[in-house]
């Protein structure tokens, strides 16, 4: 039987495969926002196919296309650095105010001069990014309103031609409309989808994080079942042997024989633990509990056999055991002690406590967490007639 790895372990090349999902979706969320600059490019492109405008017109609108891309651009750079965020104030006031001219002074200077809405539409989307949903949707409805009311006055003022022939003022009301009130939207959705690759990949790493620390946890937890138990039967045995080693050296004798026993066992087991191999069978822990005790002369009374428990709950309970005779030979000196066993279920108590024997120590805690993975509880405290009980339950007993 081998011990429960943690659900959140991930096999490397796993890992590998969504580092490079990550990566793929990061260099499409650049791409996506290099297409929104490319759209902006799209205007001046179709202005020259339709003919220049006038160069007094001209005259305004270079510098109001040229202060609308380096708006965009520090725009992307700052929400790229620090993802839904919204506009700063300044940045709101200067885009609006850019964004407004830039559709008005277009309209004004040829019949397809509501074509320069579309940069307006892209600076509205780079000040709603990051806002709650109900603001962006006043956002896109007022100023898609002041766009065809402000746009109408003007064409009607102004009445562009083509071929001699007017444009209608609604005509370019409605388009310079529609694109500030649709083109936002492909702003949004390239920042919103790279804020969103962002935080999958960061909480990507964080899940990863997370369960390199449970493991680490959980082997400085095996690791202390281990060895606690190994050198705490290892001294109790070594100072009974140094004692019997006059008044009876083939007692002595055996009981290091019994220290070494214990010490390749232990070397076994962390072998074990490094490769995910480790048995902690509840018959193996009591056979062992009686040797120790009955080593110590502390009389055991078992209650219930181990066999009747299911083997998946065999290998916790042994590990309780296990824990629970550390405590033992660690922190009372006992004259007897109880153990029973249910079937999901074990309790062990003990007398001998001098102290108050409440403190949860680095062994009950490694056991409580490691029974909370195994959707079970622990209760362990002293019984207030000089002795301790510790129970385990697990499952259906809880």
């Amino acid at each position: 039987m081998t011990t429960d790895r943690p659900p959140t372990a991930e096999p490397k090349g796993r890992l590998a495969a969504e580092e490079r999902q990550v990566r793929a979706a990061r260099r499409f969320s650049r791409i996506g926002l290099l297409m929104t600059v490319g759209w902006l490019l799209l205007v001046p492109a179709f202005v020259l196919w339709t003919g220049l405008p006038e160069p007094v017109w001209l005259a305004a609108l270079v510098p109001l296309y040229l202060a609308a891309m380096v708006l965009h651009l520090i725009r992307i750079r700052r929400y790229v650095r620090s993802l839904g965020t919204p506009a700063p104030p300044v940045f709101v006031v200067a885009a609006c105010a850019v964004g407004l001219a830039i559709t008005l002074v277009g309209v004004a200077s040829s019949w397809a001069g509501w074509t320069w809405a579309l940069v307006a539409g892209i600076l509205l989307g780079d000040v709603v990014a990051g806002r709650r949903a109900r603001v962006i949707a006043l956002w896109v409805v007022a100023s898609a309103a002041v766009v065809v009311a402000l746009t109408y006055v003007l064409g009607a003022l102004v009445r562009p031609t083509v071929e001699g022939v007017p444009i209608s003022p609604w005509f370019a009301a409605g388009i310079a409309g529609f694109y500030v009130a649709s083109m936002w939207c492909l702003d949004v959705e390239r920042l919103w989808w790279f804020k969103a690759v962002t935080d999958l990949d960061d909480s990507r790493r964080t899940a990863a994080e997370l369960a390199t620390a449970r493991e680490r946890l959980r082997l400085a937890d095996d690791l202390h079942d281990i060895l606690g138990h190994a050198l705490e039967v290892v001294a109790f045995k070594s100072e009974l042997a140094a004692r019997l080693l006059e008044a009876d050296p083939d007692r002595a004798r055996a009981e290091m024989d019994e220290v070494q026993r214990v010490a390749r066992e232990s070397l076994t087991e962390v072998r074990a633990l490094v490769r995910s191999t480790r048995d902690t069978d509840l018959a193996v822990e009591l056979a062992g509990a009686r040797a120790v005790l009955g080593s110590a002369g502390v009389a055991l009374e078992v209650r219930g056999d181990p066999g009747a428990v299911a083997p998946a709950a065999r290998n916790v309970l042994g590990r309780v055991l296990r824990e629970a005779m550390t405590n033992v030979l660690r922190h009372a000196e006992p004259s007897r002690c109880t153990i029973e066993i249910g079937a999901d279920r074990l309790v062990v108590c003990n007398d001998g406590v001098s102290g108050p024997g409440d403190g949860a120590g680095t062994g009950l805690a490694g056991l409580e967490r490691y029974l909370e993975d195994h959707a079970g509880r622990l209760a362990a405290g002293c019984d207030g007639r000089g002795g301790y009980r510790l129970e385990a339950v697990l499952g259906s007993g809880r």
